[in-house]
């Protein structure tokens, strides 16, 4: 794949947390031909009276993905860095929380870099 233009990846993934304190967020490319480089994954929950655990898994879905980190600190902030790790079209990041707080917003901060080939 030739590259034809690298840019900057900075993206943020939510999702509301269920009455257990559980939520799945996602994002991935999807352009043709993109691909993200992806350095690290921050993940946070608005509030942290109860402390979430965070595992990342890469793949099509969370069931056939490959989990990639895990914390205990799912709601504090904590980065999982995955080393540019590169992410082809279709190929989605999943941030998997469990234990934390109820009706609260759980947000995956990706960075790194993207880009899109030419054939």
């Amino acid at each position: 794949m030739t590259v034809q233009a690298t840019k900057p990846l900075d993206i943020y993934a939510t999702v509301t947390l269920n009455g257990s304190g559980n939520g799945t967020a996602q994002a991935g490319p999807a352009i043709v031909r993109e691909h993200w480089q992806v350095d690290s994954v921050t993940v946070s929950v608005a509030t942290q009276a109860k402390t979430a655990s965070c595992s990342i898994y890469i793949g099509t879905t969370v069931s056939s993905g490959q989990l990639i980190s895990n914390t205990l600190f799912g709601s504090q902030g904590q980065a999982c860095g995955l080393g540019g790790r590169d992410i082809p079209t279709g190929y989605q990041i999943f941030a998997v929380w469990t234990g934390g707080d109820a009706g609260q917003v759980a947000t995956a901060h990706i960075t790194g870099t993207r880009s899109i080939g030419v054939a």
